[in-house]
């Protein structure tokens, strides 16, 4: 996922490791966003934690039960 910086306009890439870490960690705290500092400016960034569920790939554990429930009927 590309990310810029709203200050000095610098365009970073965050990993999918990292934003399943963001992610897990913002729903444990029933946050919105995610803090993060440029790293080219060192300025708070704020991303999206919806629009980084958006960029990571979908579980395969709810894939599962959808199916198992679809099976049963």
């Amino acid at each position: 996922m590309n990310v810029r910086c709203p200050n000095c306009k610098n365009s970073f890439s965050l990993s999918r490791d990292y934003m399943s870490t963001a992610v897990a960690e913002a729903k444990d705290k029933k946050q919105k966003y995610h803090a993060m500092s440029c790293p080219s400016c060192r300025k708070t960034v704020k991303v999206s934690i919806s629009q980084m569920q958006r960029y990571l790939p979908r579980q395969q554990a709810s894939g599962k039960e959808q199916q198992s429930s679809g099976d049963a009927g």
